[in-house]
């Protein structure tokens, strides 16, 4: 019986960083086609994880919400922070901080994502 909690704890453990691994790999998409259509320089290697939390609601029932930060160049020197949040794999809402003292808050991105029409 222990074998069995053993073998089931592992294939937990692949399914998470499986999971994380997609979605890590989905935000860096949609953080460089945002910076395209911003006109802005995406730096690659910055995406990194800020936070993971458990909700409840909606069709799928319980699902992680990822927080990811990422890093952009406007002039190729200085750099800015944006961030994503998923739901799932569904973006939620992508955010710019832009050097002029402005946040873009990108709904187009989240509505595409889903399917739905921007508000």
């Amino acid at each position: 019986m222990t074998g069995l909690f053993v073998i089931l704890a592992i294939v937990l453990v692949v399914l998470y960083f499986n999971d994380a691994w997609r979605s890590l790999e989905r935000v860096r998409n949609v953080a460089r086609d945002v910076c395209t259509r911003a006109g802005v320089q995406f730096l690659d290697s910055s995406v990194i994880q800020t936070g993971i939390r458990v909700e409840r609601g909606g069709s799928v029932g319980l699902a992680l919400v990822r927080t990811y930060r990422f890093e952009f160049a406007t002039d190729g020197h200085s750099r800015h922070t944006g961030e994503i949040t998923l739901r799932g794999r569904r973006v939620r809402v992508v955010s710019m901080d832009l050097p002029e003292g402005g946040r873009v808050l990108d709904a187009s991105a989240a509505a595409r994502d889903s399917g739905e029409s921007p508000p």
